[in-house]
Formats: structure tokens, C-alpha cells, sequence
């Protein structure tokens, strides 16, 4: 019932919904009360998802349900809107990049935005997804291109 539930919610046809779960096996321990449901649902509304740019996010990132909404997903939401100062572009560059809520706020997010601020670096959707996405040898060598 969990599987047809989320794959009706999701709109995924046995392909993708086979494809969400080899990437995410812990999903079928998940309750669809406690944890899927009011996760897609806060999803939805605090991204203004549609229906399907919902399915899109969960396909792309299906880890996403192996996140607290409290402790993880909002509080990444809301460094975004304030690192870039506006909702709309925040809300746009974590629809089209879901992997950013997986990093660490405390031990990459937020030391890496303040050092990219020390050096000068525009701090813009392009600056943030590097903040996030580099590896750390990425990020130094983008770091001493903008100390030179």
C-alpha cells in the first residue's frame, strides 16, 4: 500500500517509482502519516510546487525524506533566502538543485558563505551552488582565484 500510495501521489509510473526506491531504499521503512505525507505536503507548499515539479524533486532527490523538516530542510531553506536576499530566487535554485538541502549547513553552508564574503566573492545563486556542490579542493582553487 506504501508503494502505490507514493506512486500515485508522485504520479510515477513502475520505472521511476523502481528508480526512487534503488536510490533511496530507507523510504519503505517510512510512515506515510508521520514522514512521507506531511514532508511532500510541506515540500509542496513552501516551494509552491505543482504536482509534477514535486515528483521532479523527489526523483532527483529521494533523500529528501530521510530529512527532518525542522531541523534540516527549512532551516537550508531559509539560509538560501537570506544568503541570496530573496525567496524567489532561493526557492528557483533549490527546485533545480534538491541535492543542496543534503549539505551541512553547520560544517559547509554556512563557513564557506563566510568565506566567500572575506574574499569578496559576489554572492549570488552561481557563488552558492559552488558553496555547496564543490569538493574542497574545488572550492579552495575557487576561493584563491578571487584572492589574487
Amino acid at each position: 500500500p506504501k508503494l502505490d500510495w507514493l506512486q500515485h501521489r508522485l504520479n510515477l509510473d513502475d520505472a521511476a517509482m523502481t528508480k526512487v526506491i534503488h536510490r533511496f531504499p530507507s523510504i519503505l521503512g517510512l510512515s506515510i502519516p508521520n514522514k512521507l505525507e506531511p514532508t511532500l505536503d510541506w515540500l509542496q507548499q513552501r516551494l509552491s510546487l505543482t504536482d509534477e515539479e514535486l515528483s521532479n524533486l523527489i526523483q532527483k532527490s529521494p533523500a529528501l525524506f530521510g530529512y527532518s523538516v525542522n531541523t534540516n530542510i527549512e532551516p537550508t531553506l531559509n539560509f538560501f533566502i537570506e544568503a541570496l536576499g530573496a525567496e524567489d530566487k532561493a526557492l528557483n535554485l533549490l527546485k533545480r538543485s534538491p541535492d543542496l538541502f543534503s549539505t551541512s549547513l553547520e560544517k559547509r553552508l554556512k563557513p564557506r558563505l563566510e568565506e566567500a564574503k572575506n574574499v569578496g566573492m559576489v554572492i549570488n545563486v552561481a557563488c552558492l551552488k559552488r558553496i555547496g556542490k564543490y569538493a574542497e579542493k574545488q572550492w579552495r582553487t575557487s576561493l584563491s582565484f578571487q584572492t589574487r
